[in-house]
């Protein structure tokens, strides 16, 4: 500053440490964590990183560090938005769905639901991001996960088991579609690996 004058930065990231399940400082003599690579073996390098981005050492806070915890982030967070996924690609490869964006505005109230809530979802962890508050991203994304599975998929499932393939069922399959599609964007510096695989099953 003395010799510029001007800010030697505008902006310090600060983290907190990780600590052992016991809170004692990880020890390789104590050997009191599970190596990283036996993790990313058994839950995925996914798990790992979306765990420590929602946990408090990135502002500034010490955290315990648990397998527990992983494995919950992989049944919380990563199995839900496979399942959404895999839950369209079984029916869309059923009926030979050709996927395009929206064709037509939703009639029904889900659709516009979901499209709703996933275009709040991008703009909130937009701003988030750009504040680099991120645990409070990752909350937002855990929140659209929860709309799309437990509300949109399991109250649309017999607009999708119809036989017929009438408009209902089309603008169903248009917008799980596009959800999919957007979500697995906004997923992607958060979930790298799952989302790319995501992204290439309903682009390629």
């Amino acid at each position: 500053t003395a010799l510029f004058d001007k800010p030697a930065f505008k902006n310090v990231i600060v983290n907190g440490l990780i600590l052992a399940a016991d809170g004692q400082k990880m020890s390789k003599r104590k050997k009191n964590y599970t190596p990283p690579e036996k993790l990313i073996d058994e839950f995925g390098s996914d798990s790992v990183r979306f765990y420590m981005l929602g946990s408090p050492v990135v502002d500034g806070q010490n955290l315990r560090f648990t397998d527990q915890d992983v494995k919950e982030t992989t049944r919380a967070l990563l199995l839900p938005v496979w399942n959404a996924y895999r839950f369209f690609s079984e029916y869309a490869n059923a009926d030979n769905y050709k996927a395009q964006a929206l064709r037509s505005k939703p009639d029904h109230a889900l659709d516009r639901f979901i499209l709703s809530e996933v275009n709040i979802c991008i703009k909130n962890v937009s701003t988030a991001m750009d504040r680099y508050e991120l645990i409070t991203a990752t909350r937002y994304l855990t929140d659209l996960i929860d709309s799309l599975n437990n509300w949109y998929i399991r109250r649309s499932r017999r607009r999708f088991w119809k036989t017929e393939n009438d408009t209902d069922k089309l603008q169903a399959f248009d917008t799980l579609y596009e959800v999919l599609k957007k979500f697995s964007l906004i997923l992607a510096p958060f979930l790298p690996f799952l989302s790319e695989r995501i992204y290439r099953g309903l682009t390629a």
